[in-house]
């Protein structure tokens, strides 16, 4: 009995660089239907960055929490319904919002994005450009991801 569990475990030690390979596969098949969820955040993510830019509020109403919030640059916080009145109202505009740096850590039903940007834009008139460290805390939720935080701080010169 002592021998047939030793062969056993030999054969599971044996079988997980295989095994290890066909859920690698599975992740890469799975990436062919509907993207990994690390391509799908940052799709999201340039849908909003776009939605922004065009000034359209219905990204925030559809891809965020009910209980969203947001944190600004200059460490005012915003609700979802501050984020979209905001919008609506034209006193959040954006000429430019270039990304880079993006990178996505997923846990599970939650996934977190991290990245630059390099905006230009005003709220309120008061010009708000330069460059920002994001951050955005997406969660699933009924099947979708969706937007629970945002963090955005600006740079300071030099850093």
């Amino acid at each position: 009995m002592k021998q047939l569990l030793l062969w056993a475990g030999i054969l599971v030690l044996a079988l997980q660089p295989a095994m290890a390979q066909m859920c690698n596969m599975a992740g890469k098949e799975k990436g062919k239907k509907g993207g990994s969820v690390e391509e799908q955040i940052k799709s999201l993510s340039d849908q909003g960055r776009e939605a922004a830019l065009k000034g359209d509020v219905s990204f925030l109403e559809t891809n965020t929490t009910d209980d969203y919030t947001t944190v600004g640059g200059m460490g005012t916080v915003m609700s979802k319904s501050d984020a979209i009145q905001m919008r609506k109202s034209g006193d959040v505009k954006y000429s430019s919002i270039d990304v880079s740096d993006q990178k996505v850590r997923v846990y599970g039903n939650t996934a977190v994005l991290t990245a630059t940007a390099d905006l230009k834009g005003t709220v309120k008139d008061k010009d708000i450009s330069g460059k920002y460290r994001i951050g955005q805390v997406w969660v699933k939720q009924g099947g979708k991801w969706k937007i629970a935080h945002m963090q955005s701080t600006k740079v300071q010169e030099g850093s």
